[in-house]
């Protein structure tokens, strides 16, 4: 039976073609463990360490013996009574029988061995295409999707480092073959992910310098020493300063090879590389999503190429997570790579990107030299459309405002793909295929919370857990804060967190987690109708806020009109703007949803925006409302008919 171990980003076991069920998270730490020492033996003790840190249950060693046996198991496959065991017992510990080839991490140690070889050697196009292929076999962090416990970190911790460093001498390669202004897009997409490492501003000031960007050299000298002070509170180190030194002389030593060929480089260039891929790594602890997944993959992958595909929902749906797995999975139907803008088109406290700007981004992310880059949007359009004529390649648009910051980043390649996302429906889109993206089903939504906090976690109290997904309203961006608070505070029961989530008043303070918050992913949209430019998105501001002071999520275009204050056409006008850009649902029989969530920021938003007096007023115009829908004044009483006389 073929086995193909995977810890270079999610931990998985191939088996003759498809992925085996590793089980439970204590399961999966025991691979971690073994497979950072394959074929070495392993102690019981160092074990327990990393499954349980320092506090190990009594029943430690037991289940330890009940794991190691559940994954023997697992890697026998089909093949239980063969005989072949792949875990077996050794000195008071296990150890995992690991073949040549079977393991990517022994794979990229030797890419890695074999490309620094070639450096050392001068021979940069060898170290180049070593380097490459060992880049290409990361997919993540190390064993991304396991706990980093005190018995795994430290090994996990230098796997990575050891990708960051293949990584800078990857770039060393492809500098000392000419490749700088290619280089140039790439080396500052990885910096805004890793902004400390020198080694890289070191490269990318040595890139500009070598297409002619003196200035531009320098200025990232300066930015490097802002970023990692920032970052650390140290100065700059002498390879630095000493680099910025000869750039200031100009020294000989900086001339770099010429350029291998002119023009822009059109041929297939697939994403080998971190520096080589702006598309950003494959979401951490994906789950669910399996029909969307499925439909979204099927749309980029039918047909010949020049398509667009749009997913539009509301936020905190995960729209950005399904578009990145997609891409990640389709990568080989587009062999010259995949290029990524993130429009901020949802992002809160932040100006959504000009299409002229987004054009600049995707074109030196395609190695065109800013100076080169015109700052006319037309012509930019024309040129990235020109560079993207002969590819195979997907762009990805995340968080788009709408159809005019979308439509100059369309490439007409017949071979490109663009996969957009946007809280909008980008109706107007010439020839896109639309996906609504609306909440995940029950089983999904656990699913999401599991993936945060454990799977163990959910079963031992699913009463609570699935209560907590409902407060959740199955929001993915609320789950995902929800598991990620649950599992970093272990003192937590579901029990009490379930009990913060149940008082409306904590609810958004309790989805609250590091820069991950519900508010602010609803606050873009808030704002940008509050800074909206035509009266209909004023109203439709203050409409949205006072939804907030409704009992019930579903209402009517009536209720609505008493709570602006008016007229049903005005109203009618205001709805459809808030349905747009989705914080509030079209429902059946003419009626509108607001999710809770939505509903709590609502609120919260009038009792900042509206005065104590203007929600009062607006509460007893509901109020009459409902009396003239559901209580009609009698009708007027006949006059008595007349009485003959006696």
């Amino acid at each position: 039976m073929a086995l193909r171990f995977r810890a270079l980003g999610p931990l998985q076991v191939w088996q003759d073609g498809e992925i085996a069920t590793l089980g439970a998270t204590k399961q999966r730490l025991l691979l971690t463990a073994l497979l950072l020492e394959p074929n070495r033996p392993v102690s019981d003790g160092r074990l327990i360490t990393a499954l349980w840190e320092d506090s190990p249950p009594r029943s430690a060693l037991a289940n330890l013996r009940t794991y190691a046996n559940r994954l023997r198991h697992v890697l026998a496959g089909p093949s239980v009574d063969s005989g072949e065991e792949r875990i077996v017992n050794r000195h008071s510990g296990y150890l995992l029988c690991v073949r040549p080839g079977e393991l990517d991490i022994t794979d990229f140690r030797e890419y890695l061995r074999k490309g620094r070889a070639a450096l050392t050697d001068g021979d940069p196009r060898s170290a180049a295409r070593h380097l490459a292929a060992g880049l290409a076999l990361w997919r993540g962090s190390a064993a991304e999707d396991v706990p980093r416990t005190l018995g795994v970190a430290p090994q996990l911790d230098a796997l990575d480092e050891q990708r960051y460093l293949a990584l800078e001498s990857h770039v060393q390669a492809r500098l000392a073959l000419g490749e700088h202004y290619e280089l140039i897009g790439e080396l500052q997409e990885t910096l805004a992910a890793h902004p400390t490492r020198e080694r890289l501003w070191s490269h990318l000031m040595v890139a500009l310098y070598r297409s002619g960007d003196h200035a531009g050299s320098l200025a990232a000298y300066a930015e490097a020493g802002r970023t990692i002070h920032r970052h650390l509170g140290v100065e700059l180190g002498p390879g630095l300063r000493d680099l910025h030194r000869a750039i200031l002389d100009r020294a000989p030593v900086l001339a770099g090879p010429p350029r291998q060929s002119d023009g822009y480089r059109c041929q297939p260039q697939r994403r080998q590389s971190l520096a080589g891929e702006t598309l950003p790594a494959e979401p951490r602890t994906f789950v669910g999503r399996v029909k969307a997944l499925r439909s979204l993959v099927h749309r980029l992958t039918s047909g010949q190429g020049g398509k667009t595909v749009a997913v539009h929902g509301a936020a905190g749906m995960g729209k950005s997570a399904l578009a990145l797995k997609a891409a990640h999975a389709v990568s080989g139907r587009y062999p010259d790579g995949q290029i990524y803008v993130d429009l901020l088109g949802s992002t809160h406290g932040s100006t959504p990107l000009t299409p002229v700007t987004a054009l600049g981004r995707l074109l030196r992310g395609l190695g065109v030299p800013a100076a080169e880059i015109p700052a006319d949007q037309d012509e930019a359009m024309l040129l990235f459309r020109s560079v993207t004529a002969h590819r195979t390649m997907l762009v990805v648009l995340d968080n788009a405002v709408d159809e005019s910051q979308v439509r100059p980043l369309v490439s007409t390649g017949p071979g490109c793909a663009t996969l957009v996302t946007s809280r909008p429906m980008l109706c107007a889109l010439d020839g896109a295929v639309h996906l609504d993206l609306g909440p995940p089903s029950d089983h999904e939504a656990r699913e999401m919370l599991a993936a945060r906090c454990g799977l163990e976690r959910v079963q031992a109290d699913l009463t609570h857990t699935t209560r907590i997904v409902a407060l959740c309203g199955r929001l993915p961006l609320a789950l995902r804060i929800a598991g990620t608070r649950l599992a970093t505070r272990r003192e937590w029961s579901p029990a009490a967190y379930a009990e913060v989530l149940e008082d409306e008043r904590q609810r958004l303070d309790a989805l609250q987690c590091g820069d991950l918050s519900i508010r602010l992913s609803l606050a873009a949209g808030y704002q940008a109708l509050l800074d909206g430019p035509t009266r209909t998105d004023l109203r439709a501001a203050v409409l949205f806020r006072r939804l907030g002071l409704l009992p019930a999520r579903d209402f009517d275009a009536a209720i609505a009109a008493a709570l602006l204050d008016e007229c049903v056409t005005l109203t009618s006008a205001a709805l459809g703007r808030l349905a747009d850009v989705r914080l509030i649902e079209p429902a059946p029989l003419g009626r509108y949803r607001v999710f809770d969530l939505i509903r709590l920021f609502a609120r919260e938003q009038a009792m900042r925006g509206d005065t104590p007096e203007q929600r009062e007023q607006a509460l007893e115009r509901v109020l009459n409302c409902f009396v003239d829908a559901y209580c009609p004044a009698p009708a007027p009483c006949a006059p008595a008919a007349a009485r003959p006389l006696a």
